[in-house]
């Protein structure tokens, strides 16, 4: 990984076109167009490529929700309260046993998940909605946008934090080795939550299996970026001083991005206008 310690919120367009001219430097050497950077935000650069579930899991001492078939349950049994209060539905998500038997059937057949998701579209959709909504996710969300990343880094560091961050993932468009564990992207053509194109959402999921068991495992994301780069891509990790918050925000809204563009909820919008009359005007 490349880390990328700017002096302040002025350096960030930088730090973008040193990563544009890495895609565009490699692509030209290896003769195949490198994916476009994803971009992901956090309040601390002290933070990992954590998932919700795994902060979960770690604050309820529960480790069995990382195995795929007892998550599952889990997310089925939540789809009839979370339809009947949402007025959405998900029609074609497989039950349970028949889900089962696919896992199986893909373990033998092709191990890696992520060519069954491309498969079961309500189920991926599924997923990407409960992330937007607070469910503990195995899902890892990045956006197209390294500026609606750099909101998300800046809109609210931890108390303590000295530096927030940015990480831009290039990926090769060739993988690297065929491992466990495994990362694959999903994303962006799912029909789901507005936030997903509000935010030009893509997601990341990171999972290991044995092809003698009979289910999978998430895993740490850490552990399968390398093999998911591929030999030509690169982690870059942007790291900018906190101080720099109220600059960057301004800077961030005036582009129209802030809370109420990426949710448009109520909330998110009264949030918004107080940020806007109460610090920006100072």
């Amino acid at each position: 990984m490349q880390t990328l310690d700017l002096t302040g919120w002025s350096d960030f367009e930088g730090a973008l076109q040193q990563i544009g001219d890495t895609q565009r430097e490699r692509s030209a050497r290896c003769g195949r167009t490198l994916r476009d950077p994803l971009f992901r935000g956090l309040g601390s650069s002290e933070w990992g490529l954590e998932t919700t579930l795994e902060r979960f899991c770690r604050l309820e001492r529960c480790d069995a929700l990382l195995g795929l078939l007892k998550y599952y349950e889990g997310i089925g049994k939540s789809k009839p309260a979370v339809e009947t209060f949402s007025g959405r539905s998900w029609d074609e998500f497989p039950n349970h046993p028949k889900f089962e038997q696919r896992v199986g059937n893909n373990l033998a057949d092709c191990p890696w998940l992520g060519t069954y998701l491309k498969e079961a579209p309500d189920l991926c959709e599924y997923l990407v909605y409960l992330r937007h909504h607070g469910f503990p996710s195995p899902l890892l969300d990045w956006s197209a946008s390294p500026y609606v990343a750099a909101f998300f880094a800046f809109d609210s560091p931890p108390e303590g934090a000295k530096r927030v961050a940015v990480y831009a993932f290039l990926q090769d468009t060739i993988p690297g080795p065929s491992t466990s564990p495994h990362l694959f992207v999903v994303g962006p053509y799912v029909r789901s939550d507005p936030r997903h194109f509000l935010q030009q959402g893509r997601y990341s999921m990171c999972i290991a299996c044995d092809l003698g068991d009979t289910d999978y495992r998430f895993s740490p994301h850490e552990s399968g970026v390398s093999n998911a780069m591929g030999p030509e891509g690169e982690m870059f990790k942007i790291t900018i001083p906190v101080e720099e918050r109220l600059t960057a925000l301004k800077h961030l809204d005036l582009m129209n991005i802030n809370a109420f563009s990426l949710f448009g909820s109520d909330d998110s919008l009264v949030r918004t206008i107080a940020r806007r009359e109460l610090l920006f005007r100072g």
